[in-house]
């Protein structure tokens, strides 16, 4: 839904960007090196970016939103692409992906063909972190928004088809503060995982 993100990317970009992401990217840093490259997609404000350069990586973003994209480059100080993620063509392999809140908006059926897309943009053995926001079925927010809601078997379903292996779970309540609950999945992809896909 890139019309409401840019449509509303200020309003969207002071809403978020000043939430400290500690409490979601901490966890990924056992699985991290130093300078390691780190690809969001949907990167939003930047703010995850911001903390992932300021903590020792090599972070970009891809963002559908133009306007977002140049408010979350300016914030955190790193390339941001504006662009699909079906139409994106990586320069590299990445060794982690985050897909924080991403496809949230995206049909139940199309979750494989994004993910299979991911894979294709991560290095063998790379680290993905994922969250997705919790219980089943769909619902519509008040500016119309429609979300996808996944319970954690039907996640780990679909990761199971994918090859990927769940090294961490979580299930927290949002940072900004509201009544959500989002399933968060540290995973690692397998080599085997994207071979023909």
């Amino acid at each position: 839904m890139p019309d409401f993100y840019e449509t509303n990317a200020r309003a969207y970009f002071e809403r978020t960007n000043r939430v400290d992401p500690a409490p979601l990217l901490t966890p990924l840093l056992p699985y991290l090196h130093e300078g390691c490259a780190i690809l969001d997609i949907g990167c939003g404000s930047g703010r995850d970016l911001k903390w992932l350069k300021a903590n020792g990586f090599d972070p970009s973003g891809l963002e559908r939103s133009p306007s977002l994209a140049v408010m979350a480059s300016k914030h955190s100080n790193c390339p941001v692409t504006i662009g699909d993620l079906f139409e994106y063509q990586p320069p590299i392999h990445y060794e982690c992906i985050l897909l924080i809140g991403t496809l949230v908006h995206l049909a139940k059926p199309e979750f494989p063909k994004a993910m299979r897309r991911v894979l294709r943009m991560l290095k063998s053995e790379g680290i993905m972190y994922m969250s997705m926001k919790a219980w089943g079925g769909s619902e519509k927010s008040e500016d119309g928004r429609v979300y996808q809601l996944w319970s954690d078997s039907e996640l780990r379903r679909e990761f199971g088809r994918l090859g990927l292996e769940i090294l961490e779970h979580s299930r927290s309540r949002s940072l900004l503060g509201n009544r959500d609950v989002w399933l968060g999945y540290i995973l690692k992809a397998q080599h085997a995982s994207v071979t023909g896909i």
